[in-house]
């Protein structure tokens, strides 16, 4: 991950261009086909796995390669919605394979929660 921080609107405006066209460059072809419905899996560099699913394709240009879609992982059992790069994606996954993963980890993290609150800690 790199950080960059600027004491200008106009230096983060045009560090932020520089960073999407650079992640723009890094599509491939099969990413650019990824549609509303579809569902996916990624890794992040330490490891996490992220399951989403997109929920909608952006119509601005400089928006054309993000999709806003709800993402579930060991960190975010319950699901966040945001906008994701395209070309973060790893691979499209089949929604029974993604609703599997959902149900698994909302299930831990409901299971987790029930054991602290027995042993006193919420």
């Amino acid at each position: 991950m790199q950080v960059e921080t600027d004491t200008s609107i106009l230096g983060i405006v045009r560090s932020e261009k520089r960073m999407r066209e650079t992640a723009d460059h890094k599509i491939q072809d099969w990413q650019r086909q990824i549609r509303k419905g579809d569902c996916f899996r990624k890794s992040t560099a330490d490891g996490l796995e992220i399951y989403g699913e997109v929920l909608r394709e952006y119509e601005t240009d400089c928006m054309k390669n993000f999709r806003l879609c709800r993402c579930y992982s060991l960190a975010c059992p319950e699901g966040e919605t945001g906008s994701v790069h395209v070309s973060t994606i790893g691979n499209l996954i089949d929604r029974r394979t993604f609703e599997s993963v959902k149900r698994k980890l909302i299930k831990g993290w409901k299971l987790a929660l029930s054991m602290l609150k027995a042993e006193g800690y919420l």
